[in-house]
């Protein structure tokens, strides 16, 4: 009898059971980012990213396989920059004509061309580093694992056609899924001791 006079006076027994709700709503929220994310959420956190080539080509190499890891700088797929090249070269001749020529805005509309021709001749090289990531986090450099690899070596790929998918290193489904377990136990607890604390 003692005893339950002792957990009677437990001060905020209710508090145990709000800290309950609580925890069961945080687990359920976490629960559906973690396992069933809507739309929005897979657009901030994308499961698969498609990596698309930025320049027509043919594919020299391929620098990773299935399963490797890919971040930064590190080249995927690189194409024969020869065309690419040569671009460049007659855009800096022609360049130097227009200077020669002291008409402003054909020197104007010749370094335009000289600088798409030099973007096109480094997007021959896809890499991980060119793709950003808009997540709630940030935007951060494409990070991440290789899925799959739909191109080859001596296969032609077009602008904006598919050269790899990636699954993004993404913490904020790890995260929801520690979340969830935690505040479910979190739940079980503070129930427990509202069963004990309301005796």
């Amino acid at each position: 009898m003692a005893k339950n006079q002792r957990f009677k006076k437990i001060k905020g027994t209710k508090d145990f059971l709000v800290a309950a709700v609580a925890c069961g709503f945080i687990c359920l929220w976490a629960i559906r980012d973690a396992w069933f994310p809507t739309e929005k959420i897979l657009a901030r956190h994308p499961l698969e990213f498609t990596v698309t080539n930025r320049v027509p080509g043919v594919v020299k190499s391929v620098s990773v396989e299935v399963g490797d890891e890919v971040k930064g700088a590190m080249p995927l797929v690189v194409l024969n920059s020869q065309p690419f090249q040569e671009a460049v070269a007659e855009a800096e001749e022609a360049y130097k004509a227009a200077v020669e020529t002291k008409d402003e805005e054909q020197i104007r509309a010749k370094l335009d061309l000289l600088v798409q021709a030099k973007k096109n001749l480094k997007a021959t090289t896809v890499r991980a580093g060119d793709y950003i990531l808009e997540t709630t986090h940030g935007d951060d450099p494409l990070h991440g694992t290789v899925l799959e690899i739909p191109v080859e070596p001596a296969s032609y790929v077009d602008t904006g056609e598919p050269v790899m998918i990636i699954r993004p290193a993404d913490t904020f489904y790890i995260f929801n899924q520690t979340l969830a377990v935690l505040t479910f136990f979190g739940m079980i607890a503070a129930l427990i001791f509202h069963r004990i604390a309301s005796r």
